[in-house]
């Protein structure tokens, strides 16, 4: 910004160059111009205003239906964090033939305890 001194010596030199008669009809021009600057920018403004608020019309438009969708997910999040880690909660029949979840979870455990050859060769 400029200081109360350099307006003073700007002005003196514009007086200086312009002389007394071209000075104030250059004043004039240069508030018009300020005016239509000033207005053009107001203009603009009220523009990206009202844009920005149709944007978040929208974005609100937009969200109650992705809230709806969000819901079943935490559902889901829920029941699947308050559930056994290990799947031993399952209440379904059990099977007629071949592992019973106990034999899996046992073959599970098993392997966990036994070293995998291929990181011995290494």
């Amino acid at each position: 910004m400029l200081q109360g001194g350099e307006i003073i010596i700007i002005a003196i030199l514009a007086l200086v160059v312009l002389g007394p008669k071209r000075l104030p009809e250059l004043a004039r021009k240069i508030g018009g111009w300020t005016t239509e600057l000033r207005a053009a920018a107001r203009e603009i403004s009220r523009g990206l205003e009202s844009e920005v608020a149709d944007l978040k019309a929208v974005g609100e438009e937009l969200k109650a239906p992705l809230d709806e969708l969000k819901q079943p997910l935490k559902d889901i999040q829920r029941d699947v964090k308050s559930a056994d880690p290990r799947g031993l909660d399952w209440t379904g029949p059990k099977p007629v033939s071949g592992p019973t979840p106990e034999d899996a979870m046992a073959d599970l455990e098993e392997l966990e305890r036994t070293p995998d050859p291929d990181e011995e060769a290494e």
